[in-house]
């Protein structure tokens, strides 16, 4: 497979070369999600989806001959000094050291029928790195370790180099006018966010689905409508949470999770009204369960998306004897080219309502929600530069009821109990990086022109604040333990001719690193003394070339 994929490679440079109007635009396509982001702002009539549902497809309407282009050859590149920090980058792991990406390939079409072969060769040094201290008690271990029993979060990918290749951004599909039908391996990304989204995000490897879609808006008389059904396989990562020779030091073991893969099946629908230009209203949702229980309860388990959102109407699940779970969320974006600005808030719950009276009294329980802003400045008349700023806050931690409500907050976001790797593919989360129940202040301030932005990523990032929560409860954490992240990063998209180039210099000061409040001691000491700060380093480079055609044939 290796020898295949580098032959493909190799294959692709000696060809002529294409442009990205025929194909998919792939989820995290580095410059390519930012820029239409921008251009909708702008009021570009060429951006015609709403973009609450990626990746992006070509129709084959007007088209009944055939094709064949290159796709996009992607290298992606990062270095991290300290400890794994990795949101959003796909087929990539959560490493320390080297690691990098590459990707290219083909796409084919002949009529109705595409298909389109995208691979992705990751590599990482994976170097050691300080996992969770040895200075926490025993009964911390045993807590967190609980807590990754619950979850696929492995705390490293194995203690050597890690070496994958992965299908990518690869499909084939059957399509006619706005409706596609096919088989992926893609990138998914619903709803408004653009640091995090609560569903579907790059922030995993893409996972083998059957995909039922439009590829484009499909007006009706009362707006436009946009929508996707996907049933797949999820997969494991194969690795432990936490080191077992660190845990076998306590005398403690790694919980144990059934080794069966997942199923999971979601939904998603994008609504423009007609009579309110700009306005999209969506909903996503999503479940999953182990691969043995649709065999055990046979057919109804292949569409749990179609249920009741009330438990005590789902029948056997009302009973948990079926071990499944289920995430969704609701959207609302507000886009005014007019003024180059958009407002969205997505809202989102991790569990089912017992019944329409529970929904009515507490309809926040298992809540999250990213809210975000984004605004165009111009600087100049005619030469199209402009002041990008944008807001985003996002928020796991549980509320009060619902932290009470499940005894000490054992119900984090993206985690369950009976279906113990959680939502997650390839050991990382479906839904936003930052974790299961973090919280992330977002602030991005930049020069725009076109496809070039140049500026300043800001963001406050507070790690799994209910398992704080709990120990905190417990007594065993104060109020000082708190581990924060406070982020600054110099970022720049550039393009030349064929070339698109991104890169990122991030610096991140880390504020009691896994919880462990290790003073400055003063004298005389403080209650509030000061804690010692880590630092790490993040260097990232992409780069993209783009052929431009080489056989096209429309009859």
């Amino acid at each position: 497979m290796n020898k295949l994929v580098i032959v493909l490679f190799i294959s692709c440079f000696l060809l002529a070369h294409q442009d990205l109007n025929a194909q998919s635009t792939p989820v995290g396509l580095p410059t390519m999600d930012d820029y239409l982001r921008r251009q909708q702002l702008l009021g570009d009539s060429s951006v015609k989806a709403s973009l609450m549902l990626r990746p992006l497809h070509s129709t084959s309407e007007g088209f009944k001959g055939t094709e064949l282009h290159l796709m996009p050859l992607v290298w992606k590149q990062q270095y991290v000094t300290d400890h794994p920090l990795s949101i959003n980058d796909g087929a990539m792991i959560p490493a320390r050291g080297y690691q990098t990406m590459l990707s290219t390939g083909f796409f084919a079409r002949w009529g109705i029928l595409s298909a389109q072969l995208m691979p992705e060769l990751v590599f990482a040094e994976n170097r050691d790195f300080d996992g969770f201290p040895d200075e926490h008690y025993f009964v911390i271990w045993d807590r967190y370790n609980s807590y990754k029993g619950t979850i696929d979060l492995p705390e490293r990918f194995g203690d050597e180099a890690y070496r994958r290749v992965f299908w990518g951004q690869s499909n084939v599909r059957l399509s006619y006018k706005a409706v596609s039908l096919g088989l992926s391996n893609e990138n998914l990304w619903w709803g408004p966010g653009q640091k995090n989204a609560l569903m579907m995000t790059n922030n995993a490897p893409g996972f083998k689905h059957l995909t039922f879609n439009s590829t484009r808006p499909l007006n009706t008389p009362v707006g436009s409508f946009e929508w996707q059904v996907v049933s797949g396989r999820l997969d494991e990562s194969g690795f432990p949470g936490l080191d077992t020779a660190a845990l076998a030091a306590r005398t403690l073991k790694p919980r144990e999770k059934p080794s069966s893969w997942r199923y999971i099946n979601g939904i998603t629908v994008n609504y423009q009204p007609r009579w309110l230009p700009g306005l999209s209203l969506g909903a996503a949702r999503a479940y999953t369960l182990y691969g043995e229980s649709l065999k055990k309860y046979g057919i109804r388990t292949w569409l749990p998306v179609f249920e009741s959102f009330l438990k005590d109407k789902t029948g056997i699940q009302s009973a948990d004897t079926l071990a499944s779970d289920q995430v969704a969320s609701a959207w609302v974006r507000w886009l005014m080219p007019d003024d180059h600005a958009e407002v969205y808030l997505e809202f989102g719950r991790s569990d089912h309502s017992w019944h329409l009276n529970d929904f009515l009294l507490e309809p926040g329980h298992g809540r999250a929600y990213i809210l975000g802003y984004r605004k165009l400045v111009p600087l100049s008349k005619g030469r199209g530069d402009y002041l990008d700023i944008h807001l985003e806050l996002t928020q796991f931690s549980m509320n009060v009821p619902t932290y009470l409500r499940t005894q000490k907050g054992y119900s984090m976001w993206y985690n369950h109990y009976g279906v113990s790797q959680g939502y997650t593919h390839e050991g990382q989360i479906l839904g936003a990086g930052i974790g299961t129940s973090s919280n992330m202040q977002l602030l991005n301030i930049a020069w725009v022109r076109g496809r070039k932005r140049v500026g300043l990523e800001l963001y406050r990032l507070n790690h799994d604040q209910d398992l704080w929560s709990n120990l905190r409860w417990d007594g065993y954490f104060d109020h000082r333990t708190h581990w924060v992240d406070i982020s600054g990063a110099l970022v720049a998209d550039w393009n030349y001719r064929n070339f698109l180039v991104n890169v990122k210099l991030q610096t991140v000061a880390v504020h009691n690193y896994m919880f462990l409040y290790d003073p400055i001691p003063t004298e005389p000491p403080y209650l509030w003394d000061v804690g010692k700060t880590r630092y790490n380093v993040n260097a990232e480079l992409s780069l993209v070339y783009q052929f431009r055609p080489f056989k096209t044939k429309n009859k």
